[in-house]
């Protein structure tokens, strides 16, 4: 049966990895941000946390990932929007 994705559609593990890191970096901006009393830390890591956050949103929504990879992701979303709403 063919795939239902191009090769240029396909969800890779690198990037699949990229997006894992990239979340891993959000969830570390917003840990710095929570012990920080910065304001100007606090808008640099929450920024930076919401990229993140929306490139991982979009890459879950364009692939049909295999569902161990999507739990992960999803997890490490929830964490990220869980820290996020902690600093608003």
């Amino acid at each position: 049966m063919a795939s239902k994705f191009t090769d240029a559609e396909r969800p890779r593990a690198d990037g699949i990895g990229s997006v894992t890191k990239q979340l891993g970096m959000g969830i570390k901006c917003c840990e710095v941000a929570l012990s920080s009393a910065s304001a100007s830390t606090w808008d640099g890591k929450i920024k930076n946390a919401q990229k993140a956050e929306d490139t991982a949103l979009r890459f879950v929504r364009r692939f049909k990932l295999p569902e161990p990879e999507a739990n992960r992701i999803n997890r490490r979303i929830f964490h990220l929007r869980s820290l996020l709403d902690e600093l608003k």
